[in-house]
C-alpha cells in the first residue's frame, strides 16, 4: 500500500521563531482524521435539535405564541448541576493528582455548557439594574431580549466560553511557570552582572582579567565548573573561582571559617559537610576530572577552610582557580562557564555598557538581573504565541455565533422593532439595543470562560511543586475588553439590517 503524502508546514511556524529547518514534515493522516472528527461532531451536534424539531406536533407548530421553556429546562438544569459539581470536585482533586486534570477539565466544561441556560437567566438578571441605570429603557430591553430565549443565549455564549477557558487556562499556567523561572533566574544570578557565551560559544580565559581592569568593577571572578573524584570514587561537583573576589562578587554566606584561605583548601556547603561528616580542617582527598573526562594521576588533599551557603551555580563546593591542574592538552582544560562581576554602587548599567564595548564580542552576553529574568521567560513566548494562534480560532467561532444570534434576533423580531420605532425609538436607538444585547451575551460567555479557565489553570499549577500560582489579572481584564469589543462588532451588521426595516412594513409583519 502506498504511503500517505507528506507536506512541509515549516513556513507556518516562522512567526514563532521555530524556523523551517526544525519543523518536521506533517503527514496527511492527521488532517484526514481532523476532518473526520469535525464532520462527526457536527452530525452529532445536529442530532438533538433535529429530534426536538421532529417531535413538535403540527398543531403546536402553527401557534404563533412561543411555549414556555421553564419545564423543559428542569431536567437539563439538574443534569448540568450534577455534571458541573462532579467536574469541580475532580478539578480540586487534580491538585494532588495532576493526571485527573485530563478528565476533570472536559467534564467541567460540559457541565457548564449544559447548565448555561440557567446561568444565563441568573447572571443576565443581575445586569438588568446597572444597564437600566446606564442606558435607560434600552438597557432593560437588551437584558430582557437576552433572557427571552435562554437556550439560544446559552448556545451563543458557550462558544466564547470554551475558547476563553482554554486561553485563560494556558495563560495562567504559562504565567505561573514564567514567575517560577524568574525566581530561579534571580537565585542563580549571584552578582550584579554575569558574562556568558551564546550556544556553542566559549568565554575566554582572559575575559575576567580584562573586565577587572575596567573602572566600576569592584570584584570579578570566573566560574569554572568541574568535578573532584573523592577517594571512594564519588564525584563531587566543584566550582573554581577567584578566592580574593568571589565573596564580594557573589551572594555567599560563610557559616564557618573564611574564604580568604580558599587558595590552599576547599569550601563546602553545609549539606555536603553533613553528608560526609566534614568539619573545618578535615582533609578531602581525590583527583580533579579533566574536561575530556579523564582523571589525572596526580592526587590532591585539600583541607576544608570554610562552610558556606550560596546560589546553585556556586555550590556544592568551591576551590581556587589556581588549584586546578594545568594539563598540557587544551582539550583537557576545564572551560570558563561564566564571569561574575560586582559593580560599584549605582554603576551597574554603565559598567554593563563598558564591558560590552571592551569585549566587543557578539558571542558574549553581558546580563544584569532584568536580562536574566527576560532570558529565562523567553523560552515560553513561542509556545504561548502558538497556543494563542490556535485557540483564537475558537474565539472567532464564538464571535460568528454572536453575529448569527443577533441576525436571527433581527429577523424574528421585525414587528417588535417596528413597534419600538413607532413609539419613538430612532434607528440609532434600535442599534444600541442590539449592541447592548450582544455585549451582554459576550460578557456572559467570557465570564464563564475566564472563571472555568482560571480554575483549570490553577489546578494544573498547584499540582506542580515549587511553582507559584499567578493569576494574570491584566490579561484577564484584556479578555473582558476583547469580549466587549466582539459584542460591539458582532452587532454592527444586525443593527444595520434592523435600522433599514421600514417602520410601517415592520409593524404589519406577522412574525409572532
Amino acid at each position: 500500500m502506498a504511503s500517505a503524502p507528506r507536506i512541509c508546514w515549516g513556513g507556518l511556524f516562522d512567526a514563532s521563531g521555530a524556523g523551517n529547518a526544525t519543523v518536521p514534515a506533517l503527514s496527511a493522516k492527521p488532517l484526514l482524521a481532523a476532518f473526520a472528527v469535525g464532520i462527526g461532531v457536527t452530525v452529532l451536534a445536529a442530532y438533538v435539535p433535529a429530534r426536538r424539531a421532529a417531535a413538535v406536533p403540527p398543531v403546536a407548530a402553527l401557534r404563533t405564541v412561543q411555549p414556555s421553556t421553564a419545564a423543559s429546562l428542569r431536567r437539563r438544569n439538574a443534569i448540568g448541576l450534577i455534571t458541573t459539581a462532579c467536574g469541580a470536585l475532580l478539578i480540586a482533586a487534580a491538585v494532588g493528582e495532576p493526571n485527573l486534570l485530563f478528565g476533570a477539565a472536559p467534564l467541567l466544561l460540559v457541565g457548564l455548557i449544559v447548565l448555561t441556560p440557567l446561568l444565563a437567566l441568573g447572571l443576565t438578571g443581575l445586569l438588568r439594574s446597572p444597564l437600566t441605570r446606564l442606558a435607560g429603557v434600552r438597557g432593560k430591553l437588551a437584558v430582557e431580549n437576552a433572557r427571552r430565549d435562554p437556550r439560544r443565549t446559552a448556545a451563543t455564549a458557550t462558544t466564547l466560553m470554551v475558547g476563553l477557558a482554554m486561553v485563560t487556562a494556558v495563560t495562567v499556567a504559562v504565567t505561573s511557570v514564567n514567575r517560577f523561572d524568574e525566581r530561579e533566574a534571580d537565585r542563580s544570578m549571584a552578582s550584579d552582572l554575569r558574562i556568558t557565551a551564546v550556544d556553542f560559544g566559549e568565554v575566554g580565559e582572559g575575559t575576567a582579567a580584562r573586565v577587572a581592569r575596567l573602572a566600576g568593577a569592584e570584584a570579578v571572578t570566573p566560574v569554572i565548573p568541574t568535578y573532584f573524584d573523592l577517594a571512594d570514587k564519588t564525584p563531587l561537583p566543584v566550582t573554581a573561582v577567584d578566592p580574593a573576589a568571589v565573596e564580594r562578587a557573589a551572594s555567599l554566606t560563610v557559616r564557618e571559617g573564611s574564604l580568604d584561605r580558599l587558595g590552599r583548601g576547599i569550601a563546602v556547603t553545609e549539606e555536603v559537610a553533613a553528608a560526609h561528616d566534614w568539619r573545618l580542617g578535615s582533609r578531602v582527598t581525590g583527583s580533579f576530572t579533566s574536561a575530556s573526562g579523564r582523571t589525572p594521576d596526580t592526587r590532591a588533599s585539600l583541607p576544608v577552610v570554610a562552610i558556606y551557603d550560596g546560589p546553585e551555580d556556586l555550590t556544592p563546593a568551591l576551590v581556587a582557580e589556581r588549584t586546578l591542574p594545568r594539563p598540557a592538552g587544551a582539550e583537557d582544560r576545564p572551560s570558563v562557564d561564566s564571569v561574575l562581576v560586582k559593580a560599584s554602587p549605582g554603576r551597574t548599567a554603565a559598567l554593563q555598557e563598558e564591558i560590552r564595548r571592551a569585549l566587543d564580542n557578539p558571542a558574549l552576553l553581558v546580563q544584569d538581573r532584568a536580562d536574566a529574568r527576560a532570558a529565562a521567560t523567553a523560552r515560553t513566548a513561542p509556545f504561548l504565541n502558538i497556543m494563542y494562534a490556535m485557540l483564537s480560532v475558537t474565539v472567532l467561532i464564538g464571535a460568528l455565533g454572536v453575529v448569527n444570534t443577533m441576525g436571527m434576533a433581527v429577523f424574528e423580531r421585525v414587528r417588535e422593532i417596528g413597534l419600538l420605532r413607532a413609539i419613538g425609538l430612532d434607528r440609532g436607538g434600535v442599534g444600541s439595543v442590539l449592541r447592548l444585547e450582544s455585549v451582554t451575551i459576550s460578557l456572559f460567555g467570557s465570564a464563564l470562560g475566564v472563571v472555568a479557565g482560571t480554575a483549570i489553570g490553577a489546578a494544573a499549577v498547584l499540582g506542580q511543586e515549587s511553582v507559584p500560582l499567578v493569576i494574570p489579572w491584566d490579561r484577564t481584564a484584556l479578555f473582558f475588553l476583547a469580549s466587549a469589543a466582539i459584542g460591539v462588532l458582532a452587532s454592527l451588521w444586525p443593527g444595520r439590517q434592523a435600522a433599514r426595516i421600514p417602520m410601517l412594513e415592520a409593524i404589519g409583519a406577522d412574525t409572532e
